[in-house]
């Protein structure tokens, strides 16, 4: 396991074992304070297991290849040239994403505001545009070829939750910074999540649930690199790339739609047991559930 990785689950289980602590102290800080203004606030301590899958369009700036590739010079012999003065590759149109993100996350509610929490999970996903393949070394056509990258690896992070309300509505902002360590692609994708929600909590007409509005923001940086034998490239540019040794390619690509719509629900089942589902609408589909235990 990744060593931040390791960081963050250590994180996670010192932030479940701080519960048996709270004795000595109240949490969140001014709790008493909230409860006789009429509000109802959960356990301090959190730990949640959530699934999440989303797709959504990419934009390919750039898709270079590197490595030398050997021509039969005849009774020159072989000679290595450069792979960029055999084949130009080119992103054709938008691409899509598609990920699935397993996670474990331990958070705890400072204030009755603010909610600090640390997150570790995996992520399995893939990364699919269009590209064009021109030979430079022939009179043979350009052609358009399928491009697919495997986005599996290691996720890790940290966020917080500011939240407010006023009698029955309820609003709050959920921020995040996570990082994932790819595993057969060099590199991580760094993402910054930033999510808006308003909703009503209808406890008081005797149902424990929550419905509410929201959007999502997301920056992601991806710029991945890799070696071209590992990616499963097929047909002429397959035998292209087989003979190339030392080949490898550079891929820069961003989120078509940083923005889009949510609606998600929140059902009480114990104090300290709570369901959670989310729905992402628009250009970025996602489904989002979640089992939450309180402390």
């Amino acid at each position: 396991m990744p060593q931040r990785a390791l960081s963050v689950l250590c994180l996670l289980f010192l932030s479940y074992s701080s519960s048996l602590f709270a004795e000595s102290f109240t949490l969140p800080i001014w709790k008493e304070e909230a409860e006789a203004r009429g509000y109802d606030l959960p356990e301090a301590f959190g730990l949640n297991v959530s699934y999440m899958k989303q797709t959504q369009d990419i934009s390919v700036d750039s898709v270079g290849f590197e490595g030398t590739y050997p021509i039969d010079l005849g009774w020159f012999g072989k000679h290595n040239v450069p792979l960029g003065d055999v084949v130009q590759i080119e992103p054709v149109g938008t691409g899509k994403q598609m990920s699935e993100v397993l996670t474990l996350r331990g958070d705890v509610w400072l204030f009755p505001f603010l909610n600090l929490y640390g997150i570790v999970g995996t992520l399995n996903g893939y990364s699919e545009t269009t590209i064009k393949v021109k030979p430079l070394k022939s009179d043979a056509l350009s052609r358009n070829m399928p491009f697919r990258l495997e986005l599996d690896g290691t996720l890790y992070g940290a966020g917080i939750v500011l939240a407010g309300g006023y009698k029955d509505v309820f609003a709050l902002v959920d921020a995040s910074y996570t990082e994932t360590e790819l595993n057969v692609i060099d590199g991580t994708i760094s993402s910054i999540v930033v999510s808006p929600r308003i909703g009503y909590d209808f406890t008081r007409f005797g149902a424990p649930l929550r419905l509410w509005i929201g959007a999502m923001y997301q920056d992601v940086e991806q710029s991945l690199s890799g070696n071209l034998t590992d990616i499963g490239l097929t047909g002429s540019l397959g035998n292209l790339v087989g003979a190339v040794d030392d080949g490898r390619f550079n891929v820069e690509q961003h989120l078509v739609a940083p923005w889009n719509p949510l609606i998600g629900m929140q059902y009480k089942i114990h104090d300290r047991l709570y369901l959670l589902g989310e729905a992402g609408l628009g250009d970025r589909k996602s489904l989002f559930l979640t089992v939450d235990m309180r402390f």
